[in-house]
């Protein structure tokens, strides 16, 4: 590692895009890049395309790779060996052992450090965003899945074999909806944006009238913005199913108090970025009916405040980490 470097590298990687940003050690972006993943290409193209635009974003912040980066951080979908930094299988890149942390560091002869991204994530939150200051914290991202993360003693937990935080497929009722994993009742079955679409496709069988499935969008996905902006003009359908997705939230969030019993929980994913607090409020005020007196003291329920760029700022926490953990060596 150069001596004295400023930066590090964050890459948020994606089924369809890739995201790297050069980051200081207080957070500040001084730069970024994206490139579409076109992960059907396969896995050594795409990892051409993330070298690429780590360079690229190097580049345009006028920083040297070479001099002036200390480390890269990768946030990954997942399953993942962290050790080998390892991409064991991922649906949506579709790989299987994927040797990504050895093939990056072949390419830019820099030391390459690997988490889910989902992961990712809650550690961009938890250092820079809506967790910042605490020292446990649990983070859910509602998209067209749920990921989630836990964060105990300022660490990410990572469980015996590093792939904890599954936290959208905790069973609610195992006599619900299937998951997308084959599953019944997961979380992600009942509150996901595809649970929303589900819920107003459902009710439009029944006779609801809903504006999100006129001019004969029955078939396209229901996007979070189009969701949102029916939610707020009183579309009825939407309304009942994104009510229903917070409320199951509210009922894990519930069980998470309980269990890891933390300072923060933050709620973020494209759902809740688009419907904002209206959404967490129904998530507040279910959890903390639902548990503990002393689970709920001083606890804070509260929306993601990074946006698009917490993994990737995760990830550059990740290098960060590294870098620090090589000094104490």
């Amino acid at each position: 590692m150069p001596q004295n470097s400023k930066y590090v590298i964050g890459v948020d990687l994606g089924g369809t895009k890739i995201y790297s940003t050069v980051v200081d050690m207080a957070g500040n972006i001084q730069a970024s890049a994206r490139k579409k993943t076109k992960a059907e290409l396969g896995f050594d193209v795409v990892v051409g395309r993330i070298a690429k635009c780590i360079k690229e974003a190097a580049d345009r912040g006028g920083i040297d790779l070479d001099t002036d980066i200390a480390t890269i951080g990768i946030g990954s979908p997942g399953p993942l060996d962290l050790d080998k930094g390892m991409i064991i299988e991922t649906p949506n890149l579709k790989w299987k052992d994927a040797p990504l942390k050895a093939r990056l560091e072949e390419i830019l002869h820099k030391k390459v450090v690997i988490d889910n991204d989902c992961n990712a994530g809650i550690l961009g939150e938890f250092a820079y965003g809506a967790g910042h200051g605490a020292q446990h914290m649990v983070g859910l991202f509602i998209g067209t899945g749920i990921g989630g993360g836990v964060i105990i003693d300022g660490k990410l937990l990572h469980g015996y074999n590093q792939n904890a935080g599954e936290l959208g497929h905790v069973i609610l009722d195992p006599n619900g909806p299937e998951c997308g994993c084959g599953v019944n009742g997961h979380l992600e079955a009942f509150a996901s944006r595809l649970a929303i679409e589900r819920e107003i496709r459902v009710a439009e069988l029944h006779g609801v009238q809903t504006a999100v499935l006129q001019n004969g969008e029955k078939t396209v996905r229901i996007r979070s913005k189009k969701i949102a902006e029916a939610f707020f003009a009183g579309d009825a359908a939407v309304i009942a199913a994104v009510e229903k997705s917070a409320l199951y939230v509210g009922y894990a969030v519930a069980n998470f108090l309980n269990i890891f019993n933390p300072q923060v929980v933050v709620i973020g994913g494209g759902v809740v970025e688009a419907i904002g607090e209206p959404y967490v409020k129904i998530v507040r005020n279910t959890a903390t009916k639902n548990v503990f007196d002393i689970a709920r003291r001083n606890v804070q329920i509260v929306k993601a405040e990074l946006g698009d760029n917490s993994a990737a700022l995760g990830a550059a926490v990740l290098a960060w980490n590294a870098v620090a953990n090589e000094k104490l060596l």
